[in-house]
């Protein structure tokens, strides 16, 4: 059970000490030397960190309410007390906040899905209903789809359409783009690389917010929350239960579901994929 208490020392009184199960893809961070940073989210499920010269640079702590993110260290006890702009700092196993130290209890595991018969998903993709978009995330979504069948010229395009578009603490736009660039490297494509470097070029912390542009950053290396990998696992298994992974991850954030299912389509219907010819409809 993870626990909070209350310990006397070298903090000042009133620390809270939490212990939090974190993500492995926060082994980097955690357990590398000391770097500052500072708040810049707090919701009453999570509070964002954005650390300073790291990429990925997000770290958020999570209660058991909010969504598996790869970056969460998950505590069963009120998050703690923090407002936009507020330092941090990180490294040694913990992640220190003024109010609060919060340390690695146990790990879980953040891995990247990995898909290897890519073909057999396009084809069970195409059972599942179309993704309940705005309109103009739709079709920026198509432009997606069409700039990762094209040229890295028009990937550029689909990327300044969707960065940032939408409202929330993650835009639509960028849960496509998610979406996308974790498909994408599910499935081994030379394309990763190519739309991870269209959206560094399209400089995202400029574009978006700190939480939504440091998600990304975990996209780029394909990690991303447990019902999109559930998704992915799904369609490739001739005996997956498409459907039930589908409803599941729809229940990610408001929009984010959705939009990240819009973009595993982007990324599937491809004009270069050998099943391209049977695309289900965005």
């Amino acid at each position: 059970m993870l626990h909070s208490t209350m310990t006397p020392g070298q903090d000042a009184p009133g620390i809270r000490w939490l212990t939090a199960a974190a993500g492995s893809a926060l082994t980097p961070l955690l357990r590398g030397p000391r770097r500052n940073g500072e708040v810049v989210a707090r919701t009453t499920d999570m509070v964002a960190v954005h650390v300073t010269g790291a990429e990925p640079a997000l770290v958020c702590v999570t209660n058991t309410r909010a969504a598996r993110l790869p970056c969460a260290m998950i505590v069963d006890t009120p998050l703690p007390a923090a407002t936009v702009g507020t330092p941090a700092a990180i490294g040694n196993g913990r992640l220190r906040l003024p109010t609060a130290v919060v340390s690695v209890a146990r790990w879980w595991p953040a891995r990247a899905p990995h898909v290897f018969d890519a073909a057999l998903c396009v084809r069970r993709a195409a059972r599942c209903p179309r993704p309940d978009l705005d309109e103009l995330v739709r079709q920026a979504a198509a432009l997606l789809t069409d700039g990762l069948s094209t040229d890295r010229h028009r990937l550029g395009d689909a990327v300044d359409a969707l960065l940032g578009l939408g409202p929330g603490l993650t835009p639509a736009g960028d849960d496509v783009l998610a979406g996308a660039l974790t498909t994408l490297r599910a499935v081994h494509s030379r394309r990763a690389d190519e739309l991870t470097a269209a959206i560094e070029a399209a400089a995202p912390l400029s574009r978006t917010t700190t939480v939504s542009a440091g998600l990304l950053a975990y996209a780029a290396q394909g990690r991303c929350v447990p019902e999109l990998a559930a998704l992915l696992a799904a369609l490739e298994s001739p005996g997956g239960d498409v459907q039930s992974a589908h409803r599941d991850l729809l229940t990610v954030g408001h929009t984010s579901g959705s939009a990240l299912y819009a973009g595993v389509l982007c990324a599937l219907l491809r004009a270069d994929h050998p099943m391209s010819d049977r695309r289900p409809a965005l």
